[in-house]
């Protein structure tokens, strides 16, 4: 059990994480499979909350105690699902980055920063033959399902659920502000997963293969008008549909590490990418005023490529268009 004061502090950092739209009396009732009434006298702290609740709500919202009870430790609560072909189910990821999305968009000021070692996947739903060719070296080479052993890549397998749901979480992310910090090497791990399918031929067709490196094409020169117009808005649709700010910057000191931010106003979280595909999240407040901290120092560093710096901006993705352009080349050239 917990103090008055330290209760209210701790239904207050609940509150905070919450998108405005939703009840903290509800979602905390339903977590806890209680009445409202009883949340109420909890929330004013006629009655203590007991561990195995505090431990159910702070997991759940993924709330460091150490900071609720001021406490300076070495220690940040994570969390985060292991992916593996026993657990990663393909339009259940996608539901679940759409709804997390949704959740961000919801709070009405959010800003994501992306310090980039690749493209952000998000970027790669505005093209479903993209997404799709990104998720079959996920789940083929990299997770290794048994299913794909000897499976090759055709963008006619493209599942419905990947254009449905993928068309949705582009929209969404074209409405949340976001801060991208890249290099000329962002493209190169997708560019060298397709070269790869391309001297191991697991593409089913050359016109497969051709299709994927137009297609990172078609989304370099998509992000290019995203960076001159300084706001983000869908592929498919057009640039009079206005949505969220886009800042984009070159860096070319370091190598970013798919680091994500999210600033949310009231309350921040922070992403790690680790094991290639897996990611782990915190809303611990010391850990997010860091990771902003070295963003923010990193941009500094770096040269702002969108709205402004036309010239930078054409030489950046030039470099990067002629790259594509030229494994483009040893592809068509090869007999398949």
């Amino acid at each position: 059990m917990v103090s008055t004061g330290v209760q209210q502090v701790f239904f207050n950092q609940i509150r905070n994480v919450l998108p405005q739209h939703l009840s903290i009396v509800d979602e905390v009732a339903n977590l806890l499979e209680i009445s409202n009434d009883s949340v109420y006298r909890r929330m004013r702290g006629e009655k203590p909350l007991g561990f195995d609740e505090i431990q159910k709500l702070s997991i759940h919202y993924n709330i460091s105690l150490d900071s609720i009870f001021n406490l300076e430790t070495d220690n940040y609560i994570f969390s985060g699902k292991l992916v593996s072909p026993a657990n990663f189910h393909f339009e259940m990821y996608l539901k679940k980055m759409l709804a997390d999305l949704q959740m961000i968009q919801a709070s009405g000021r959010a800003e994501f920063y992306f310090l980039n070692k690749d493209v952000p996947l998000f970027h790669h739903f505005q093209i479903p033959e993209l997404a799709a060719f990104k998720f079959f070296f996920f789940m083929k080479t990299i997770l290794s399902y048994p299913d794909l052993i000897n499976e090759k890549f055709s963008v006619d397998k493209i599942p419905e659920s990947l254009k449905t749901i993928g068309r949705k979480v582009g929209e969404t992310y074209c409405q949340v502000s976001s801060t991208e910090i890249w290099n000329l090497s962002s493209v190169d791990s997708t560019l060298q997963q397709i070269d790869y399918y391309r001297d191991s031929r697991v593409f089913e067709r050359k016109e497969d293969l051709l299709k994927i490196y137009d297609a990172v094409n078609e989304i370099i020169t998509h992000i290019e008008k995203l960076a001159a117009l300084g706001y983000k808005y869908p592929i498919f649709l057009n640039e009079n549909w206005k949505g969220a700010s886009y800042t984009l910057y070159n860096n070319e000191v370091y190598l970013g590490d798919n680091t994500i931010l999210v600033d949310a106003g009231n309350f921040k979280m922070a992403y790690i990418n680790h094991s290639v595909i897996n990611y782990m999240g915190t809303r611990d407040a010391a850990f997010c005023e860091y990771i902003q901290h070295s963003i923010h120092n990193t941009m500094q560093r770096s040269l702002q490529i969108s709205s402004t710096g036309e010239k930078e901006r054409a030489r950046f993705f030039s470099q990067i268009r002629e790259n594509i352009s030229r494994r483009r080349d040893i592809a068509d050239s090869m007999r398949y």
